[in-house]
């Protein structure tokens, strides 16, 4: 064997391939700074999964930022579903923020391909009553304003401390939309924190157990049902990212 080989050449870190011209400007939080990155991948089958991470902090408002970039694709087929600028954000004490961007051409339910769609989805766990409400009156209030079409749905199967999801859903690639509910979600959720009480010993083992353990397995088998196959452990990993470290 040759050790200088061995040494210099063992493992290199896989590449941050990712097209900078579809990424977003940060939300408008001020004084975030980035501490970490991260890329989980998954080759299984004809599909391969790469997750692009960040994360970053404001010391000034204390608010702890992830998104993510990724590419969930058939390589056979060429059926994809992508992340492009999902994010997750919560200040101590706060509940979490998640928004789900995505960029899809298959059918979810046959894994068919289709026309392109933009889909974000908006939650707010654990927030009470109270919270709740002032979230999305601002949220709703902002997507009024930008004329934009959305739903404020349950879904059965989520746990009761989730509550309702924020939808909204276009035909076609709409990258810009999505920078701008990225902006309208920091801004209803400011309005929520600076309106509450916080919750000193805040308890989020229940939304972290929940999207690493049982999330995690209901994607795989949801991305199973579109003909894509991830590991339910490669989608915790991207889970933990989001939520673990609070």
């Amino acid at each position: 064997m040759d050790n200088d080989i061995f040494i210099r050449q063992y493992l290199r870190p896989s590449a941050d391939g990712l097209n900078r011209q579809f990424t977003h400007p940060l939300p408008e939080i001020p004084g975030l700074e980035k501490c970490g990155e991260f890329i989980v991948q998954s080759g299984l089958e004809d599909t391969f999964s790469t997750n692009i991470i960040s994360r970053y902090e404001s010391a000034g408002t204390g608010v702890r930022f992830v998104e993510v970039y990724k590419n969930t694709e058939n390589q056979v087929k060429g059926t994809f579903v992508r992340l492009v600028g999902t994010m997750s954000l919560v200040k101590k004490g706060y509940p979490f923020l998640f928004l789900d961007a995505a960029v899809s051409n298959l059918n979810f339910g046959t894994g068919d391909q289709e026309d392109l769609v933009t889909r974000v989805a908006i939650h707010l766990p654990q927030a009470d009553e109270k919270g709740r409400g002032l979230f999305y009156e601002q949220l709703n209030r902002q997507a009024d304003a930008a004329r934009m079409e959305y739903r404020v749905m349950s879904f059965e199967g989520l746990p009761d401390f989730w509550g309702p999801l924020w939808r909204f859903m276009k035909p076609g690639i709409d990258l810009d939309v999505i920078r701008q509910l990225r902006n309208c979600a920091w801004n209803a959720y400011r309005a929520f924190y600076s309106q509450t009480v916080e919750k000193a010993d805040f308890d989020y083992r229940p939304v972290q157990e929940h999207m690493v353990f049982k999330n995690s397995e209901i994607e795989h088998l949801m991305f199973k049902k579109m003909g894509l196959s991830v590991p339910a452990e490669v989608q915790a990993a991207f889970f933990s990212v989001l939520v673990v470290g609070v």
